[in-house]
């Protein structure tokens, strides 16, 4: 079998690209040959663009699916991967690519579901919700399956192939700790956006330290966003920059050197505000595959029903993280065991559960016609 797999190219999402080429490869390791069809990494929108793209008619900017391919010719599978809101050019290339390839099996990835608050927190966004739902109707005419990180198995009237984010074990190698200062040191790395939350961890650490604490506690930020720009002015406003590491953007050994000086991992403190309570992020993985003990609210989808004693639940209902359980959570862990013994058995337990050819198999099975 061969197919293609569609998305956009975001390169400053090294994550989402890591994951897209991960993907592929499991598709490849179980003999399905797959290509990818991908725009040019798409810049940043003017503000007549922002405008423009509210309208009902107007297409997405530097969207992958504003035309047809000729490569998607011929295709077993089609995997698009939902990128933006759904335009109607993208619904007549999906519809394109049914009527050029009728016996083709049509996958709709949407790697976060739900996502309504997503585009609605404010109130201009509201146009672009209309746009997603008016649109989204049309999928079902055209797509065989919705493949969907969580656990569904109809959205809109479209079957799905319910599945979990998965990581390149192969790819990512484990944390090399460096030499203790005495300090406990947090990662939290994303595209910052406001469904993170890490303001509130900011705001329990300017409230502990405040109020006496003595404990040594480093936050590493790592990463760019929408949300960028506000938490470093909020680091300042509460005079955390001797405790806070504004990194920026990083990959490849700069970022292994700031993973093998953290002993915690932060994922999300608010995707509840966004009505999404089970989380599958691509940060928890890599934490996975890092060695690294994780903190978040919600219920992250690989420690529901198993004994994992490696990672710290907070409280949904908090505006500010309570510090003394982040030190209470470090020193469950590393006051009796050594860091390589925890990485270990992290590690161990990624391997099981989230390594890429592990996460994709659903997909797999079904595209091989095995369900």
């Amino acid at each position: 079998m061969k197919g293609v797999y569609i998305s956009s190219n975001d390169i400053n999402n090294i994550g989402i690209e890591r994951k897209i080429s991960a993907q592929i490869r499991a598709l490849k390791n179980k003999g399905l040959d797959c290509g990818r069809i991908a725009n040019k990494a798409h810049r940043k929108l003017s503000l007549w663009q922002k405008i423009a793209v509210r309208f009902p008619f107007s297409p997405i900017v530097y969207d992958v699916l504003n035309q047809y391919s000729r490569k998607i010719d011929n295709s077993d599978f089609v995997y698009i991967r939902r990128q933006g809101v759904m335009s109607w050019r993208r619904i007549l290339t999906i519809r394109k690519i049914r009527r050029r390839n009728p016996d083709a099996k049509v996958l709709y990835e949407i790697p976060t579901y739900p996502f309504k608050k997503e585009l609605t927190k404010r109130w201009i966004d509201y146009p672009l919700w209309w746009k997603e739902w008016f649109y989204g109707r049309f999928l079902k005419r055209y797509i065989d399956r919705l493949i969907v990180i969580g656990n569904y198995n109809i959205i809109d009237g479209i079957k799905t192939i319910p599945m979990i984010n998965g990581v390149d074990m192969e790819l990512i190698s484990p944390i090399h700790p460096t030499l203790e200062d005495g300090a406990i040191h947090i990662m939290a790395i994303a595209k910052i956006e406001w469904w993170h939350g890490y303001d509130r961890f900011l705001k329990g650490m300017a409230q502990y330290y405040q109020s006496g604490g003595q404990r040594g506690i480093v936050l590493h930020l790592v990463g760019t966003g929408e949300a960028h720009a506000s938490l470093v002015a909020m680091v300042k406003g509460l005079g955390l920059e001797s405790c806070v590491i504004i990194h920026g953007y990083k990959v490849g050994k700069e970022l292994d050197e700031i993973y093998n000086r953290c002993h915690l991992g932060l994922i999300s403190l608010a995707t509840q505000d966004k009505d999404v309570y089970v989380h599958s992020t691509l940060k928890s993985r890599d934490y996975l595959a890092k060695g690294l003990p994780t903190m978040s609210t919600g219920m992250t989808d690989v420690f529901i029903g198993v004994d994992y004693k490696y990672n710290l639940e907070l409280p949904m209902d908090a505006e500010i993280v309570d510090m003394n359980l982040v030190i209470d959570f470090y020193d469950s862990i590393y006051g009796s065991m050594t860091r390589e013994e925890v990485i270990a058995e992290i590690r161990a337990f990624a391997e099981r559960t989230v390594d890429i050819n592990i996460t994709m198999a659903p997909v797999v099975r079904y595209l091989k016609g095995e369900v």
